[in-house]
């Protein structure tokens, strides 16, 4: 209680002008506190903003992340069912006994390829690249409706071309694939 009546009396001395001067100055250094706080608190508020913001972008880049995972693996368990229906396919023996059934063994260019480049993961890949002169449209989509029926081949590359030999006709060159298992010893040391 005595420092109030202190201060009290200290204020009930001053003249009026020292008493205004005083009264002012405590006036603009509590504004001033005051507008200080709310600096503080709206630069907070708006740096929380940014923050609740990249978190927001973090979480739906994960989500993101985590549904294409599961994508791939559903899209693994199929691909492992279906080569482990047919384990020993060769995609050389098997688009030779296409073509024989579609009758177009006669126009293949040359002896078609099959290469294996490298790849990683648990598969390995076969692909093989026929070149075919003077076919038909109707023959070709035949052949692509053949190979898209097979779920164990997929389709990568088709180039047509006008035939310049028998008229209303196409060059094709054809590129399909298949995975297959790489071996044991591969897989093992990858994992």
């Amino acid at each position: 209680m005595e420092l109030i009546d202190k201060i009290y009396t200290y204020i009930s001395d001053l003249d009026e002008k020292r008493f205004y001067q005083y009264l002012i100055g405590f006036l603009c250094a509590v504004s001033l506190l005051m507008l200080l706080i709310m600096f503080q608190y709206y630069r907070s508020v708006s740096s929380l903003k940014s923050e609740i913001a990249q978190i927001n972008d973090a979480r739906k880049q994960a989500r993101t992340i985590l549904d294409k995972g599961q994508i791939v693996k559903k899209e693994q368990r199929e691909i492992d069912a279906i080569i482990a229906k047919d384990e020993n396919f060769k995609i050389g023996q098997y688009f030779e006994d296409l073509l024989a059934k579609q009758g177009l063994s006669n126009k293949v260019l040359k002896d078609s390829e099959v290469t294996s480049p490298e790849r990683e993961g648990k598969y390995s890949e076969s692909v093989l690249t026929a070149k075919f002169s003077g076919m038909t449209m109707k023959e070709l989509t035949e052949l692509l409706q053949e190979l898209e029926l097979n779920r164990r081949v997929f389709t990568k590359v088709l180039e047509i071309t006008a035939s310049q030999k028998p008229p209303n006709s196409i060059d094709v060159t054809l590129t399909i694939a298949t995975l297959e298992p790489k071996p044991k010893d591969s897989t093992e040391i990858e994992e």
